[in-house]
């Protein structure tokens, strides 16, 4: 609502600052802001009049009428955004030569303000004014978490002419940069803008939090600690831009400012946070000193308490908080890039993506750092850039990440790769290159679940040692590569479980010759190890041949008393002349008469 006031005199001179130290834009700032058009003209089309403006309290009735009356008290010093009181008064000279024809708005961060009024004071002395409650200072939302409040009148070409000062009020600002970052620009280019940037910001969010859904799939396979940091990470980032930028008033048309406040503020302390806890789980073990590991996260989370301490979300202008907030994160600043110059010069491979992702982040953090403590105002530009730099870090370390989980599960391949030849290396026969005793025992055990193997069968070479004796070690070496390299041809699990003797568990083939008995595929193999052995060892004189004893596998059977029976069927063998199978027990021989011969020779 406009109203008209009568002239009042006594308008005072305004001292002239000169304009602070900005720091001059990085390449990549640069440019992220010329790829989106027209997306830097804003930023030339408005003015901003932080060096200009000064600063006035009073008590929540106070009027423009009231303090137009005290307009010589205005603080123009450096201590002008230290201002406190229930309701801020701020003086702005309209300065309108740069901005386009129509109406003009008052911009500044948005963060936990409530009401507010815009006058215009021309220079007839009469004054415009319009008033604002909480909700229409929320409507008048901007990208990047600023309010927009027309001028009254200025969308009058006749009466901006005569506009010589604005003064505007707040209830209750929480934050210094509602003063700070103001400035006058184009409301039709505001407007204009404001769908293209909602649709950019909400685009940026979407790039951002789609890594957050992969690393939920990945922790849940894998258990990695560091996935669900650099998810708290992404998470707090969205949640940041998603708040500072104004998107939450589009999904939350009734949302306050004090939410905004509290959001911005939180998100960003819980990302920084958990992206310590992130950068220590994330790099190589050893990588990182244990103690440089302590100062990472002591730095890290050293904000939170600070944020919780410091803050004042109602109450009030708080501007030692918002110093002590800022320059809280300063320690982690420094901390963080020493720890990647640290893991740089340890070898490590996953702090590149680090490096990558944050140095345009450190940067610009150290820009927002230096103007939340007032050091200077800066470049306004540089916050759009450190939305897209946060976007970018999420990608790039989302790249970071599948790297390490692949670095990982190599890792752990070449590790259970290792188990599995040390299991083999400790389950083979170093001269055989079958399995051993232990190989056998497993197999047995395994077997009596599977029921994959019927019958077991012991295996010695008749008259080793005379072989021994006679060709010497190396000969009787070679016999024994020999008879392994034939049963491991075979479809049976073979082992040699000491000096000559084998063993066997007889699988029987399912498909063919079902009802032939074991001594029967245990005569076939012998015979093939006998001509083995005879055609590449023809200078052994004496045939090479074999005893065998066999037993059925009952189930439930422990290997001992199945091995302890077909060992007593292969002494049987042994004590029967040799060279031959036995199955089954032979009776004791009568003492006259004629004799049943129960032995199965394959000689």
């Amino acid at each position: 609502m406009e109203t008209e006031h009568p002239k009042t005199a006594g308008t005072p001179t305004i001292n002239k600052k000169g304009r602070a130290l900005r720091l001059s834009a990085v390449f990549l700032a640069v440019l992220v802001l010329c790829m989106i058009p027209g997306f830097s003209s804003p930023v030339r089309a408005a003015v901003l009049v932080s060096d200009e403006l000064c600063t006035y309290s009073t008590s929540k009735n106070g009027s423009i009428a009231d303090v137009l009356k005290v307009a010589s008290r205005f603080d123009c010093s450096d201590r002008k955004y230290a201002v406190s009181g229930p309701r801020v008064w701020v003086k702005i000279p309209f300065i309108d030569s740069e901005i386009k024809d129509g109406a003009v708005e008052i911009q500044g961060d948005n963060s936990g303000l409530s009401s507010m009024s815009v006058h215009a004071v021309l220079d007839d002395g009469s004054i415009r004014s319009a008033f604002f409650s909480e909700p229409d200072v929320t409507r008048s939302w901007r990208p990047k978490g600023n309010f927009g409040l027309a001028v009254p009148g200025s969308e009058d070409a006749e009466i901006r002419r005569k506009i010589q000062e604005i003064y505007v009020s707040m209830d209750n600002p929480k934050i210094a940069s509602s003063i700070l970052f103001m400035q006058l620009a184009s409301k039709e280019t505001s407007d204009n803008l404001k769908l293209p940037l909602s649709v950019m910001f909400a685009a940026l969010c979407g790039m951002a939090i789609m890594p957050l859904f992969y690393n939920i799939f990945f922790y849940a396979a894998l258990r990695h600690s560091f996935l669900l940091w650099h998810s708290l990470t992404i998470a707090g980032s969205v949640i940041y831009t998603f708040s500072s930028s104004g998107l939450m008033f589009i999904a939350f048309p009734d949302a306050s400012m004090t939410t905004k406040f509290f959001l911005n503020y939180w998100s960003l302390t819980i990302a920084i946070a958990a992206s310590g806890f992130f950068l220590v789980r994330f790099i190589e073990p050893g990588k990182i000193a244990k103690w440089l590991e302590s100062v990472i996260l002591i730095s890290a989370v050293f904000p939170v308490f600070v944020t919780a301490l410091a803050l004042r979300f109602d109450g009030g202008y708080n501007l030692e908080g918002r110093v002590y907030f800022h320059s809280a994160f300063l320690p982690y600043f420094f901390v963080v890039i020493y720890s990647m110059f640290h893991a740089w010069q340890r070898g490590s491979k996953a702090i590149w993506f680090q490096i990558i992702a944050w140095s345009p982040i450190l940067f610009l953090t150290l820009d927002r750092i230096l103007r939340g403590m007032d050091v200077y105002v800066g470049i306004l530009s540089l916050d759009y850039a450190l939305y897209f730099v946060l976007v970018i870090e999420t990608i790039v370390l989302a790249f970071g990440v599948t790297h390490r989980i692949m670095q990982l599960r190599l890792n752990h391949e070449a590790t259970l790769r290792k188990q599995v030849e040390l299991t083999r290396l400790a389950e083979t026969d170093g001269l055989t290159a079958i399995g051993n005793r232990r190989a056998f025992e497993n197999a047995y055990e395994l077997n009596r679940t599977e029921r994959q193997y019927k019958h077991l069968a012991i295996l010695d070479i008749d008259f080793f040692k005379r072989i021994n004796d006679r060709y010497g070690h190396e000969v009787g070496d070679d016999v024994l590569r020999i008879v392994g390299s034939e049963l491991s041809k075979t479809r049976h699990f073979t082992a040699r479980i000491g000096g000559e003797e084998f063993a066997l568990l007889i699988a029987r083939d399912e498909r063919e010759n079902r009802n032939e008995p074991p001594a029967a595929e245990m005569t076939r193999i012998c015979e093939k190890l006998i001509r083995a052995v005879h055609s590449r060892m023809a200078f052994i004189k004496e045939p090479v041949t074999f005893s065998v004893g066999i037993t059925r596998i009952a189930k439930q059977s422990s290997l001992r008393s199945v091995m302890a029976v077909a060992d007593r069927r292969l002494y049987e063998a042994k004590n029967n002349g040799r060279n031959q199978v036995i199955s089954f027990e032979l009776p004791p021989l009568p003492p006259a008469g004629p004799q049943l011969n129960d032995k199965l020779d394959v000689a």
